[in-house]
């Protein structure tokens, strides 16, 4: 499952220089608003089970580029609106495996936001992955 959110947040650095408290609620409210209008928009409902979440900005005219990983705010305030919107069950490692964060797309005719790819994880996977965890923490 892919949709389109039409937000891109603060980029981390600035909010690892500190924000106040007001800028930093509007963004989550922002990115809160513009989650839930995609969803509807898309008709999602609740994933069971695990997913990997994939985040991809798209800029637009007149955005600058960033780090990729500069953009996990906004990684973060999506997921969150994600649960909100009854998409995912919790935001836990329960229902989230992986969280991907993928470089820019440029695009300056087209809005700016971020892509969001929903890859449900199926049992024989994620039990396929513990294993692989395990083994690796054995240093199998």
């Amino acid at each position: 499952m892919k949709i389109f959110v039409p937000y891109l947040g603060p980029s981390t650095n600035v909010i690892y220089a500190g924000i106040h408290w007001a800028k930093r609620k509007k963004a989550k409210d922002d990115a809160t608003k513009a989650t839930l209008a995609a969803v509807r928009q898309a008709g999602l409902s609740l994933v069971e089970g695990q997913v990997d979440l994939v985040f991809r900005p798209r800029l637009g005219k007149g955005v600058r580029r960033r780090d990729t990983s500069n953009n996990s705010m906004s990684a973060k305030l999506i997921e969150d609106a994600l649960v909100k919107a009854g998409v995912l069950a919790d935001d836990t490692e329960e229902c989230v495996r992986r969280v991907i964060h993928e470089p820019a797309e440029i695009d300056r005719k087209s809005e700016t936001g971020t892509w969001v790819t929903l890859i449900p994880i199926g049992k024989e996977t994620a039990q396929s992955s513990a294993n692989q965890a395990e083994l690796s923490r054995e240093g199998k």
